[in-house]
């Protein structure tokens, strides 16, 4: 269960960057009410929970490999640089698990709002 925690926290920064990086600033806002919104009617099935879990651990492997590369960079160009490629791998993974970047964000927010979905996604990990 600590590991599923963690790697949902992990799975929730992602969420996180990888929404602020797809959209401006003055469109991000709108673009999260919508995906709010969008959430809330989201039937979350097994099978897409099963996708999830294999993504988030894809996730965390990559967020791993790059954290000590992170610590170390010279400056914050380099830090950003590396912190790009570390999402486009973590995008990358996403979509070989079979969801899209916006269905593994919806399913992150709804894992961390929703105890029933939560619950069910820890006796997966079991």
């Amino acid at each position: 269960m600590k590991n599923t925690l963690t790697a949902l926290a992990i799975a929730a920064a992602f969420a996180g960057s990888s929404v602020a990086m797809a959209a401006p600033a003055p469109q991000q806002a709108a673009q999260n009410q919508q995906m709010a919104a969008q959430q809330q009617n989201i039937e979350i099935t097994d099978s897409m929970l099963e996708k999830f879990l294999a993504a988030m651990n894809a996730v965390q492997k990559i967020s791993s490999k790059y954290a000590e590369e992170f610590q170390n960079a010279q400056d914050a160009e380099q830090a950003q640089s590396i912190q790009q490629q570390a999402q486009e791998e973590m995008i990358g993974a996403v979509n070989d698990s079979g969801l899209s970047p916006q269905e593994y964000n919806a399913i992150v927010q709804r894992v961390q709002q929703d105890e029933e979905l939560r619950t069910r996604l820890e006796a997966m990990t079991e």
